[in-house]
């Protein structure tokens, strides 16, 4: 029998460096998104729709009162591109009004 460890091959994906940085910041800004979600729920504003300059001013508000270290340069831009990730993901509603909103 072939020694496993041996044959299995790690595979990877060749990105460039600004598409991993805009992945890394994807990632941490969906998790926020979802506190914020999670704690909008737990306040009676379940199902609200959560706007792409709510979550800028939470990460902010975050950055410089709550002490997170890990949002570093994060841009209006990244929480939209994140946004329209998760939509196309099936994460959330569109606003009907052509606003920027995700919502549960």
């Amino acid at each position: 029998m072939k020694d496993l460890s041996k044959t299995v091959e790690r595979t990877s994906f060749a990105f460039d460096t600004k598409t991993e940085e805009f992945l890394s910041k994807a990632s941490v800004l969906s998790y926020y998104i979802a506190t914020y979600n999670a704690v909008n729920g737990e306040l009676g504003l379940d199902g609200e729709p959560v706007t792409v300059d709510e979550i800028f001013d939470f990460i902010n508000d975050l950055k410089h009162e709550g002490g997170v270290t890990n949002l570093e340069n994060v841009t209006k831009s990244d929480v939209y591109l994140t946004f329209r990730i998760l939509l196309k993901a099936g994460l959330g509603k569109q606003n009907p009004l052509g606003l920027t909103p995700l919502s549960n």
